[in-house]
């Protein structure tokens, strides 16, 4: 794959990634509350099991990308010389969105059980302890591999000056919110996840770097045919071989 295809497949992935994420969000519906009420949520579900299924679903697709949107992030950084942050950042993002991309994935078995009649509110509270375990962790791999991910970004200096700093604030709000109980923190998550990718998916097209290859010499490059100079100065040698051998003989 070409460096320009590879740059653009990058950017394609950080741009749809943090829309699909913010648009679930929107189609979800709203909750009250400061976090998780099992009651709640569970009119939610049964006002509309269809709505509530597809915007989960839609969910795991978004987070499923971001583990994209993160490796092309974590290769833009590397091909601008920034791996000591990165390095380790990319794997507990992709820990912690996996572990995050189970609960919609678990309220997608409440929106089953409601059409089979099940109590849903009883439902809710036996999987209240698995679901709270698998936000805290997730959300804190997330976030501290956001922060790592931020500090590489600072680095390696792939943006301008000020588009680096909204990038960098941007992407230390989105995993903040992430965690944050109450549900109007996750539409700041999905604006913030917006913020910080789309700039670096523009900068990573504009000014994606040029492949090298292991000579330091750029992808497609011709070879530099000897200089005439080069030539000359090896034939110089040769002939002065000549003269001390036969120097030798006599």
């Amino acid at each position: 794959m070409s460096t320009l295809i590879r740059n653009w497949c990058r950017a394609v992935v950080m741009v749809v990634a943090p829309a699909l994420l913010l648009a679930a969000l929107l189609y979800h519906p709203f909750l009250s509350g400061f976090g998780p009420n099992p009651e709640i949520v569970a009119q939610a579900v049964e006002a509309d099991p269809t709505r509530w299924a597809t915007v989960h679903l839609l969910t795991v697709w978004a987070f499923a990308l971001f583990v994209l949107a993160f490796h092309g992030l974590r290769g833009r950084l590397r091909d601008a010389g920034e791996g000591r942050w990165s390095s380790w950042a990319f794997p507990l993002v992709i820990v912690g969105l996996v572990l995050i991309a189970a609960l919609p994935a678990i309220e997608l078995t409440v929106a089953a059980a409601v059409r089979t009649g099940a109590d849903t509110v009883a439902l809710l509270e036996t999987l209240q302890p698995w679901f709270l375990s698998l936000l805290v962790s997730g959300s804190a791999l997330f976030l501290v591999g956001s922060l790592a991910f931020a500090m590489g970004i600072a680095r390696a200096g792939i943006t301008g000056r000020s588009t680096t700093t909204v990038v960098v604030v941007a992407v230390v709000v989105m995993a903040l919110a992430m965690a944050a109980p109450p549900f109007p923190a996750f539409y700041v998550m999905g604006i913030a996840a917006i913020v910080a990718f789309w700039p670096l998916a523009w900068a990573t097209v504009r000014t994606g770097p040029k492949a090298v290859d292991g000579r330091g010499a750029e992808a497609g490059d011709t070879p530099a045919a000897p200089r005439p100079r080069a030539a000359e100065e090896r034939g110089g040698v040769l002939r002065g071989f000549g003269r001390r051998g036969s120097r030798a003989h006599h």
